[in-house]
């Protein structure tokens, strides 16, 4: 089942940013701004975890930098 979009953003928070921020990583070098996970574009990353087309992924990842953003 896919999950509702605020889980799937604030997921999206935590697993590329803030977990990384937490570990004393900056905020440049998190998966959310390389746009890099594990080797990984994260837009495929978030793709198959979240259940989602790569374009609703790119538009998640993007909604996610904005906000940290501001």
């Amino acid at each position: 089942m896919p999950h509702l979009i605020a889980d799937t953003h604030t997921s999206i928070l935590e697993t590329y940013f803030f977990s990384h921020i937490d570990r004393g990583i900056g905020a440049d070098e998190t998966p959310l701004f390389t746009l890099i996970e594990e080797g990984q574009h994260l837009s495929t990353v978030v793709a198959a975890k979240f259940q989602l087309s790569e374009t609703e992924a790119q538009s998640a990842i993007e909604a996610a930098r904005q906000e940290v953003w501001l």
